[in-house]
């Protein structure tokens, strides 16, 4: 199984098997070309799209945060079917097709420092909160918010969010299950809503 996060992990304390949510997509490229046919983020096709690289949308380590909160929410316990089965429910939405983006290598890499950056501030009672843009706007991915982009990245998130949301709304789960997947979505909705993403 992927390693979790250090920020999930930290929180976790130890039950690391239970909320990993990460999985290898990379060969999921082809598929993700075949459902969407443009990258999200520039609107560019295949061809014009050197260098790329399979995205998640809706960023994993934030969907890890709110199941290791909502874990804790509803006193979540290892090792028990439900967690088991919300753990694979979340995991196989997370990284299902419909999650997945084709982009260039660049702009992977840019959106991934505010969402390590907004992660921090979750984590510390001491930070205010900022706004996902406004993170990418202080680093790297600043011209990424000049073009427009980053724009497009924070609709392709709620575009994910919501589909995430209606995928696990309706899968068949025990009780146990439907309850931890369902604050898990509630949990990754404040976050969202926080980072002035997605208006909840």
């Amino acid at each position: 199984m992927p390693p979790l996060t250090r920020s999930a992990a930290r929180a976790a304390k130890g039950d690391v098997e239970a909320l990993a949510l990460r999985a290898s997509v990379a060969h999921k490229r082809d598929a993700v070309w075949e459902h969407r046919s443009t990258d999200l983020y520039t609107g560019r096709g295949r061809k014009e799209t050197p260098l790329s690289q399979v995205d998640h949308c809706l960023e994993v380590q934030l969907g890890e945060y709110a199941l290791v909160r909502a874990y804790e929410g509803v006193g979540g316990r290892p090792g028990t079917m439900a967690t088991a089965q919300a753990h694979e429910q979340l995991r196989n939405a997370l990284n299902a097709v419909a999650n997945l983006n084709v982009t260039t290598r660049t702009i992977n890499v840019w959106k991934m420092g505010p969402t390590k950056a907004a992660l921090n501030r979750l984590h510390s009672d001491s930070l205010r909160d900022v706004t996902l843009e406004q993170l990418a706007r202080q680093g790297r991915a600043k011209p990424l918010v000049d073009d427009g982009t980053w724009a497009r990245i924070e609709r392709a998130i709620v575009n994910s969010y919501d589909t995430t949301s209606v995928a696990l709304d309706g899968a068949p789960a025990l009780a146990g299950a439907a309850k931890l997947t369902n604050y898990t979505l509630d949990e990754l909705a404040c976050v969202l809503e926080r980072l002035g993403v997605y208006d909840a």
